[in-house]
């Protein structure tokens, strides 16, 4: 398997990745309320340079080199924007943990986020613009404003109508279950219709591909940190 993995990668003309939560770093604080949130958005900031998430990007980067690629992350860390990925390649339609909103802003969330763990005053969460009360611009808010992504969403959804008939290696690492409709599903749907793609999936939990992708599917069940480690 691995020899045919290896075949995939460097006969592909393109690259579709989509990056799953088994690609971000553990985090402690679970809790849902805004102090919560708010500890988390700071400790996704913090997470430094050494960190291997980094090195596992710079990989992936590597693998793909001068072809082209497109990235879907479902995270909300902002970590891959820290790596050697370009920016305008990648779309985040889940949101970011370092971005506030309210019904009708979305704001940089640093310095309020700050304010706020400093005094314990959620009430000092409120819009800049028009002050209403803020939430973390994730895909989790009940109000989730998705005029956050889809400028990028609109680029990417042109850049894969250059890939049909293309060989295309789609790379999924580490995408479960939420929000299936966002990136399992489309890349199903993609290796489908495009007959000289193959869908590599690689989860520790959810690997199994669909019977219609038996042919034109690798199945890993491994985390996908070490599986492009092993790279």
């Amino acid at each position: 398997m691995e020899q045919n993995i290896l075949d995939v990668i460097k006969n592909a003309e393109m690259f579709l990745v989509g990056i799953g939560d088994e690609f971000s770093p553990a985090v402690e604080e679970e809790g849902s309320d805004f102090l919560s949130m708010c500890r988390k958005s700071k400790f996704y900031e913090e997470v430094g340079e050494d960190h291997e998430i980094f090195g596992t990007y710079d990989t992936l980067r590597s693998l793909i080199g001068v072809r082209p690629y497109f990235v879907v992350t479902m995270n909300t860390d902002d970590l891959i924007y820290r790596s050697s990925l370009e920016d305008d390649l990648i779309v985040a339609p889940c949101g970011s943990m370092g971005k506030l909103q309210c019904k009708e802003h979305i704001v940089d969330a640093k310095e309020i986020r700050d304010r706020v763990m400093e005094t314990g005053d959620e009430s000092l969460a409120v819009c800049p613009v028009c002050g209403q009360p803020l939430a973390f611009h994730t895909v989790s808010n009940p109000g989730y404003l998705e005029q956050g992504y889809l400028p990028q969403w609109e680029k990417y959804t042109k850049w894969l109508t250059c890939t049909l008939n293309r060989r295309l290696c789609i790379l999924e690492l580490g995408v479960g279950f939420s929000y299936p409709q966002v990136v399992r599903f489309p890349f199903e749907k993609t290796a489908f219709y495009n007959q000289k793609a193959t869908l590599i999936r690689v989860n520790s939990k959810l690997p199994q591909l669909p019977e219609e992708l038996a042919h034109r599917g690798i199945s890993i069940r491994e985390n996908p940190l070490q599986f492009l480690k092993e790279f």
